[in-house]
């Protein structure tokens, strides 16, 4: 069996990796846009950001379309940004069956991945999954026990799936909540942000523990647009994925909320990261959303004024302490 994996990250990679020592007989290709480094991740078989692991010999990388068969499943671990601009060079047919495994909203378009492959790729519903969960891939490529879910309205692709990532210390479920498992992926994210903020502006425990919990309310406070299960919420892709993402060390998005909080500009915290943060895209979309919908999310508000409108957190903080009092829901 042949798999592809667009994107070459620490994700992409991780997965390809796993799926390799599931199934060595099977072909893994991951694409990856930088010729040069793709030429030296196949001599060398390291990653550079994964560099105590050797890469299997059924993994091949490639930066040609070409090398890739389209027909095969697919696994999307690119940014989410770059998805439409990777699939609009990627040649596939109405029977080819993807894996999104990249967590956040369209920049150009506000639609989350699904919704991006049904409407402008015409991808049918049943040939659409997700892959997502509190899986931080320096940990799963170390062999840490990690678990994740795969979503998909096609039970028959969801076990599947189930079966190929399966591992004694990678655990997967199920589920039919395509909207829902995304969802909480995506905006922990921005919720991981402000979470950075309190550890790099030493607020203390309290504070964090307050804004993570809060944040929760915030995901949930979605359910009803994206007509969510509120049970996916706060399953391993909500709140599974909002806990590790706050306060793991690999946290991406923690981190460029602590540099801030530190006295980093966007730009700098980004630059010193080097890797994409999506909460960063993602909170421009929730600010979006909550405007025209009228939702009540004063966390994902806060860090879109402190990202794009240059407030200074602190102040973001004093604004979410001294709002009106209300019950708590």
């Amino acid at each position: 069996m042949i798999i592809n994996i667009l994107g070459a990250g620490t994700w992409g990679t991780t997965i390809g990796c796993l799926i390799a020592k599931n199934k060595p007989l099977y072909e893994i290709n991951i694409w990856q846009r930088n010729h040069s480094k793709s030429q030296l991740i196949s001599s060398s078989r390291i990653h550079e950001n994964l560099s105590n692991y050797r890469i299997p010999e059924n993994i091949n990388f490639t930066s040609n379309f070409n090398n890739l068969d389209g027909e095969s499943l697919s696994i999307i671990a690119v940014p989410t940004s770059a998805v439409s601009n990777i699939l609009s060079k990627y040649s596939f047919s109405k029977k080819t069956k993807f894996i999104i495994a990249c967590k956040g909203f369209d920049i150009r378009t506000g639609l989350l991945p699904s919704q991006l492959l049904e409407k402008k790729y015409k991808v049918l519903p049943k040939n659409i999954s997700i892959l997502s969960g509190p899986n931080h891939a320096e940990e799963i490529i170390d062999n840490k026990p990690s678990a994740a879910v795969v979503a998909s309205t096609n039970e028959k692709l969801a076990i599947e799936l189930q079966k190929l990532f399966f591992h004694r210390n990678f655990r997967v479920y199920t589920s039919s909540d395509v909207m829902g498992v995304q969802v909480g992926a995506a905006v922990k994210n921005v919720i991981a942000i402000a979470s950075g903020l309190c550890v790099g502006l030493e607020l203390g425990d309290n504070a964090q523990a307050a804004l993570v919990s809060r944040g929760m309310n915030e995901l949930a406070t979605l359910k009803n647009l994206y007509n969510i299960n509120i049970k996916s919420l706060y399953g391993l892709s909500g709140l599974g994925d909002l806990i590790a993402t706050c306060y793991s060390k690999h946290s991406r998005n923690r981190k460029l909320g602590y540099l801030i909080g530190k006295g980093r500009s966007l730009a700098e915290s980004k630059k010193e990261i080097g890797m994409v943060s999506e909460g960063v895209n993602t909170c421009k979309i929730l600010y979006d959303i909550s405007v025209e919908h009228k939702l009540d999310m004063p966390i994902c508000n806060e860090i879109y004024n402190i990202l794009f409108s240059n407030t200074d957190p602190k102040e973001s903080i004093y604004n979410l302490m001294t709002r009106s009092l209300k019950i708590e829901n």
